[in-house]
């Protein structure tokens, strides 16, 4: 909105990103699997927890980044499915399920491989395109197109920790200027905090609830439509990613 209007909306993302849904999902604690990178020609990981200890889970800013990096490097199609012809044994299929193994036993808290699974990827995508969607089915409502928003601010504690670059190339976020992003942390907390000390920032926040027009997108036409594209990383259509489509090309081209 602007200081003229205000609309707003909900998705319905699920848990993923808090560690729900995901095999070895956890939240942001001690051992958690925060950040990930990968030898592009062995395919091995790099991983980096919460605390530098021992991995014991991947937390909702490590699924993010893991994803982004396994789906740049080709270990992942824009489906969310393995390339089974990379070999390594890192890529291996256990009870009919295709999994990469981010940890060996050895090397965790918790005395088993540390994976990322299929199931895993499809929940995470459905969750980013969930996200994705209702942006976009928003603004749409509004009549205004990404590049005509001038800020994005991104709240909660989970939103502090997200790698913007790594959220744009699974799709979670649209192609934006980072510039453009503020984190402001825990919002709500902040927000009921601000409130309870005086009267005067309370009538404010009843006077933005009541100017406030909430879109329902379970009854907005569009949003189906955008969410079934979205369900690919990052999108079915990887034109509206200029700068990940150059990265990518600019690979295979090597």
């Amino acid at each position: 909105g602007n200081k003229d209007w205000l609309a707003c909306t909900a998705c319905s993302a699920g848990p993923a990103f808090e560690g729900g849904g995901i095999e070895f999902g956890m939240r942001a604690a001690k051992g958690a699997i925060e950040d990930f990178s990968l030898d592009p020609l062995t395919y091995e990981p790099m991983i980096f927890t919460i605390g530098d200890v021992r991995p014991k889970g991947i937390c909702g800013s490590g699924l993010i980044t893991m994803v982004a990096v396994l789906f740049e490097m080709g270990v992942i199609n824009n489906r969310g499915k393995f390339n089974r012809d990379l070999g390594t044994d890192r890529i291996r299929s256990r009870n009919d399920i295709w999994e990469y193994v981010v940890a060996w036993k050895e090397v965790t808290q918790i005395d088993r491989d540390i994976v990322i699974t299929e199931p895993d990827l499809d929940n995470l995508i459905r969750a980013k395109g969930a996200i994705y969607s209702g942006c976009m089915t928003l603004l749409e409502e509004v009549g205004l197109t990404m590049d005509m928003v001038e800020r994005i601010i991104l709240a909660g504690g989970f939103g502090s920790y997200i790698d913007l670059e790594k959220a744009m190339t699974i799709g979670l976020l649209p192609e934006i200027d980072p510039d453009c992003v503020t984190f402001i942390g825990n919002g709500s907390l902040m927000g009921a905090k601000m409130s309870s000390l005086t009267n005067r920032i309370r009538k404010d926040i009843v006077a933005v609830t009541r100017q406030m027009t909430n879109f329902e997108l379970s009854e907005t036409p569009s949003y189906m439509d955008n969410y079934i594209a979205a369900m690919f990383l990052p999108h079915t259509e990887i034109e509206k990613f200029p700068r990940l489509k150059a990265r990518m090309e600019a690979r295979a081209r090597k």
